[in-house]
């Protein structure tokens, strides 16, 4: 049998809230937004603390408190203390940026191009989110998608080493041959193999070259021959359906969303393109990277204008070198050699465009003038203060010692320990009766092999959420609660018996069990260092805190 399906493949997204790094060295429990009765105004804002002058607003509290929160399933009540420790955490943390600019650490180089970046970004992201937050999808381009997503295809198919055959077979059935018939004498005759047939496929699981014929197929229709990896097809469409799927409904809402919003933001920058931009095409045609001569070198240094840009400086030839450049993690010579550097030129011209317009569209607009932008850059600088304060003042006093990372795994072994591993085989009845005469039987001696075959009641093996136990290791505590506490305590040649949530009983042979045990300190040794490491770390910040708490002026307003 063919296979007519594609395998699976599986961008990590990583968030620079100041808040976030509160959540992995400063962690609270459960957090729950505070009401601000009572508290002082300042600058039209409620005020929960101080700091030096410095007034820590409810808003930003709530904002830490939200982003704690969030992804969390607890639906504890939070209390008055829980809202004071983060309150502590997040003035100690404070105190600290302060210091790391008292000490000139947002003077930095380095610092100051990295807000500067993310400030810009952070720009065209506002004016980008401001676009599109009207933007809505009606049911008719949402069924669209839903359809798409959830498509089933029935198929009828034959795989054919030789082209000539499977077109010779599409030309008889096309002359009036039987499909079916046909088929059944190519596959006795040995001239082709039957693909899958009589289940429905999804059609994200199917061989591409094979779903985009089938796509523009009808219903009863046969395919001209489609070349594959493996030989060439030939396939009968037999049917289509599309099931319901309620989590794929809300998947295709949100890519039809998705998708109206990238047109209408692509339709947004041309039309900003239009109104700030002349372009001088002539000269980006003429630019080829891939040539000998001028040479890439000296196309870094050409001063011809590429784009004016109303009110700003032009992009020449030399700056959209230098961004293709930037973008070439494996060098130049090698872009060239392979001819790969030519087809960056339009996208790379067309990304400084875009980071243009929409700047310059944005500060017309005074969206650098928002609370949320305002907000946003502030919480980035001094997320990089906090980091770059630590880096400088606190990781370099802290030192780890054998014997104190010894101590540390002796303290904890149980967090570095193999767990319990065990063989099982198994067989599934539908009745608890029959699982208990399956499993009288096999503690008399008889052997689970001759059971699977003779034993009456059992279930198919094939059915759906049946749990799997062919004899190979595997580790107990991966397995349901309900079944780890009926092996528990097992012994190699032991028979339990588990009837599962499901309904099923489940007659098991233990015919293997690795007992937990303690994993060799030097095999854990990095990770338990890198453990004391941020114990130490945490601790540094948390006293080093607390002395600039000591000599600064710290005020606090949230008492319930």
């Amino acid at each position: 049998m063919i296979c007519l399906r594609k395998t699976r493949g599986k961008m990590k997204r990583y968030s620079y809230r100041f808040g976030m790094i509160l959540s992995v060295l400063l962690l609270i429990g459960t957090a729950g937004l505070a009401s601000g009765q009572g508290l002082p105004v300042m600058k039209g804002k409620k005020v929960v603390a101080t700091i030096n002058g410095e007034p820590l607003t409810l808003d930003e509290f709530n904002r830490e408190l939200t982003s704690l929160h969030k992804g969390r399933v607890e639906d504890k009540k939070p209390g008055k203390q829980d809202r004071l420790e983060l309150l502590r955490r997040l003035i100690n943390s404070r105190l600290i940026v302060q210091e790391a600019k008292r000490i000139g650490l947002d003077e930095l180089r380095e610092i100051q191009m990295m807000v500067d970046a993310f400030s810009k970004a952070t720009l065209r992201e506002e004016l980008m989110e401001r676009q599109v937050k009207d933007i809505k999808v009606d049911d008719k381009e949402v069924e669209n998608f839903y359809k798409e997503s959830v498509k089933e295809w029935k198929v009828s198919s034959l795989m054919f080493e030789k082209e000539e055959v499977a077109t010779k077979m599409v030309k008889e059935v096309k002359a009036g041959r039987n499909f079916d018939d046909l088929s059944k004498q190519l596959v006795l005759e040995g001239a082709a193999k039957r693909g899958e047939e009589g289940q429905y496929l999804k059609v994200k699981e199917i061989n591409p070259q094979i779903a985009k014929v089938a796509s523009q197929m009808e219903v009863g229709s046969v395919s001209p021959v489609i070349p594959i990896k493996l030989g060439f097809v030939v396939l009968r469409l037999e049917d289509i359906r599309y099931p319901e799927d309620p989590e794929a409904l809300n998947q295709a809402r949100q890519e039809a969303l998705k998708q109206k919003r990238v047109e209408a933001l692509k339709s947004y920058n041309a039309a900003l393109i239009k109104k700030y931009v002349k372009m001088h095409q002539e000269v980006l045609d003429r630019i080829d990277y891939e040539s000998k001569a001028p040479g890439f070198e000296a196309l870094l240094k050409d001063k011809r204008v590429v784009a004016e840009v109303k009110g700003e400086n032009p992009i020449t030839v030399g700056e959209l070198t230098q961004h293709i450049k930037q973008q070439l993690y494996h060098g130049v010579e090698s872009a060239i050699e392979t001819k790969r550097l030519n087809s960056r030129k339009a996208p790379a011209f067309e990304e400084m465009l875009y980071r243009r317009v929409f700047r310059k569209e944005a500060l017309r607009l005074g969206l650098d003038k928002t609370e949320s932008y305002k907000n946003k850059v502030k919480e980035y600088e001094n997320f990089l203060l906090f980091g770059a304060f630590v880096k400088k003042a606190i990781v370099p006093d802290v030192k780890l010692k054998e014997e104190e990372l010894k101590t540390y795994y002796n303290e904890h072994k149980g967090e570095y320990t193999f767990p319990e591993m065990m063989k099982i085989n198994s067989l599934v009845f539908a009745k608890r009766q029959d699982a208990e005469i399956a499993i009288e039987k096999l503690r008399k001696g008889t052997e689970l092999q001759w059971l699977s075959i003779n034993a009456e009641g059992q279930v198919d093996r094939n059915t759906p959420g049946l749990l799997t136990f062919d004899g190979k290791l595997l580790s107990t505590k991966d397995l349901p609660e309900g079944l780890q506490k009926v092996i528990s305590g097992a012994r190699a040649g032991d028979a339990r018996l588990y009837a599962s949530p499901e309904g099923y009983f489940y007659v098991l042979s233990i015919k293997e069990v690795l007992s937990s045990r303690p994993q060799p300190y030097e095999e854990v040794r990095e990770i338990v260092s890198r453990k004391v490491f941020d114990d130490k770390v945490r601790n540094g910040i948390e006293d080093y805190a607390d002395k600039l708490r000591a000599a600064s002026d710290v005020k606090i307003y949230l008492k319930d």
